[in-house]
């Protein structure tokens, strides 16, 4: 009995470890996808942050130069999807929207802090130290309807 009793529980816990690691897999509406050969691609993070009628992608990339896509799954396109690159410059930036290209110009980025306060300049550098703070772009929804893919490509700034 007691036996049978140990078993049992074994067997429960199993089907809850199990069942929970089956609803923890990645339930967002979002995919990301980097160049499998991409140069440095162990530096470079899009961490996604879905709210009930938002989305932000969080850009992070050591290297400061890279591209990646970002993927509608199964639904249709927040309210507002904002981009926000945490790179101590933002030299260059294109989008890929249904075949046609954005370019940083054609796209309102803004400099903020981390509290989200606007900033002067051009690059998140005081000397040599790195401001606390990101660039962010706000992607307008008319943009993306009828597609489900967004190609990313960011220069943080040019070395010479």
């Amino acid at each position: 009995m007691v036996r049978s009793l140990k078993f049992c529980i074994f067997g429960l816990l199993t089907f809850v470890f199990f069942s929970h690691a089956s609803n923890s897999e990645d339930v967002s509406g979002f995919e990301v996808k980097f160049p499998k050969d991409a140069a440095h691609a162990k530096t470079r993070k899009i961490k996604i942050i879905e709210k009930t009628d938002s989305v932000i992608f969080e850009i992070r990339d050591q290297f400061g130069i890279g591209k990646g896509s970002l993927i509608l799954k199964n639904r249709k396109w927040p309210d507002k999807v904002i981009l926000r690159f945490y790179l101590s410059g933002l030299e260059g930036l294109t989008a890929e929207i249904k075949g046609k290209t954005f370019a940083k110009e054609e796209l309102k980025i803004r400099m903020l802090d981390s509290k989200g306060n606007s900033l002067k300049g051009r690059y998140l550098l005081k000397g040599s130290k790195k401001i606390p703070g990101y660039f962010e772009v706000d992607l307008p929804l008319s943009k993306l309807m009828g597609t489900r893919k967004i190609e990313l490509r960011w220069i943080d700034f040019y070395r010479r």
